[in-house]
This record gives C-alpha cells, structure tokens and sequence, in this order.
C-alpha cells in the first residue's frame, strides 16, 4: 500500500543561476502537477483486430505554484538559500530561460515559464500565482516525498498590499485603490527532432503584460485610440525592505490602457476597473 504523503513532506525549490549550489525555496500553499501521456487511436480498414493507441507525441507536463512573496533567508543565513522565489522566476524564467524544478525531492528538468500573475489587496500577503510547462519530466516514478524545511520568523517578511507603494495609477482612476492585479504571459514554440525524446529548442514567440487596477472612480474616459499610461507598483514587506526589484510589476511608456469599467449598487461605494495592456514581444 502507497504512503499517505501529507503537504508539510513536499518542499518545493529552483536553483539560484546568481549563486551555485544554492536554492530559491518557494513558500508555496498549493502546487498541481498535471502529467499526461499523446496517445491516438489506431485503426485500419477491415481490422481484424481492435483499434489499439500509439504514441501521439511526447509527455506532457504542466506545473503550477502558487506562493506568498516574501524576501527571507534561510535561517541558516551562510547557506544563501532564499524564500524569494518570485525574484527568481522574473529573474531567470520571463524569457528563453528554463529552470529545474524540485517538488518533494523530485526534479522536473528544463520547466518553462507559461504564465504568471500577482495579486495585492490590503491586509493580505501578495501572491503569485505561476504555470510552467516540464520538458523533461522524470518518468515511473509513484510518489513525492521530502523532507519539511522548518524555517522560522516569516511573518514580517511577506509583501502586504497595504505597504506596496504605487505610481502612475492616478492617471486615469482615482488615488484610492481597493486590488491590483500583475499578469505576465509567455508564449513558446517547442521543436523536437529526430533521436530526441524532448523538446530540443524552445522559441519564445510573444509576450504580454496586463495590470488590473480597481479604484473608487474614474477620471477621464478613454477614446477609441485607448491612452498611453505607465504604472508601477512596488512591493514591501513590514519593514519596509523591497520584495521585488523595482520596477519588476510595472508596464512603461508603451502601455496602453484599454478598458475602464463603472460598477455601483446600493448600499456600496462606485468600483472601477481599469485595464493597462503592453506587449512585450
């Protein structure tokens, strides 16, 4: 009979490219791991057999975390693991990079970035939620097991919204924002040849920013051209130390606002929602 595996035994981790031998351990509060095998049906005319399935393509791995942001070390300060596994991902994955991704002491190799999206409300730690698609993930294995980390003081370290710190987003709504929302998509060609089981190139076709801002009003409406508009928001935790680089969750001069919705009914204050797309590639 198969172990019950509970969730405090499923680390979940990526290598640091900025320091060898050391890790990003995501904080993550739910992880999928989606495995799936490109088989068709097989069938001839007459058959004097039943149809039978073959081999339609490679396996097909798609894995999503999500995870507060927070920018903590270990508590092991020498060993330079870090709980800053959002940095992580805009640093090496936003592009053509790939990362090995480590779930319950199992490695998917060669995972790329789909998707990602942050989340920042008041009062509640900013979350990031991320997609990646495994080219290479390991095979005839039956479970996930690993060892729980044990880390300690986190509280202060975790990026609320209330201490996020915002530019540009007056532009078009009002100063008094209720929830902003950070999506970043990726789009990606996998090519495979002849004596290769996995994917042997992997393109990066187009690329997408979106900003989802919810205020108490609108100032001015937009025409049919949208309107030019940057934003930037930046991330803190409660002692004021920077979650993310700068600028990380921002679009530029580039950004087009797009869309501008009013909502209201009695007895709740007005809500709009305001919408800034800029593509990327």
């Amino acid at each position: 009979m198969m172990s019950v595996i509970r969730y405090e035994n499923i680390p979940v981790s990526m290598p640091r490219n900025d320091f060898a031998g050391k890790k990003y351990i995501a904080p993550a509060n739910s992880v999928s791991i989606s495995h799936s095998a490109k088989t068709n049906a097989y069938r001839t005319l007459a058959p004097n057999t039943l149809p039978d399935m073959r081999v339609g393509g490679g396996t097909d791995t798609k894995i999503t975390i999500a995870f507060p942001l927070c920018n903590k070390f270990a508590n092991n300060v020498s060993s330079s693991d870090s709980y800053n596994f959002g940095s992580g991902v805009f640093a090496n994955l936003t592009g053509t990079g790939s990362a090995d991704i480590t779930i319950g002491g199992r490695t998917f190799s060669g995972c790329y970035l789909d998707s990602l999206s942050v989340d920042i409300v008041p009062f509640q730690a900013a979350t990031m939620s991320t997609s990646f698609t495994c080219t290479n993930a390991p095979t005839g294995l039956t479970m996930l097991s690993g060892l729980s980390t044990g880390e300690t003081g986190m509280t202060n370290k975790f990026a609320y919204g209330h201490f996020a710190v915002l530019s540009g987003a007056d532009n078009y709504s009002s100063d008094i924002h209720s929830s902003i929302s950070f999506s970043l998509d990726l789009k990606r060609t996998y090519s495979y040849a002849i004596s290769k089981r996995n994917a042997y190139n992997v393109f990066l076709d187009e690329a997408s920013k979106q900003l989802q801002i919810k205020a108490t009003n609108i100032k001015t409406f937009i025409n049919e051209s949208g309107a030019l508009s940057s934003f930037s928001v930046d991330l803190k935790n409660e002692s004021g130390e920077i979650v993310l680089p700068s600028g990380t969750l921002s679009t530029s001069t580039r950004g087009r606002l797009s869309a501008q919705n009013l909502t209201s009914s009695p007895p709740n204050i007005l809500i709009a929602d305001v919408t800034i797309d800029e593509p990327l590639l």
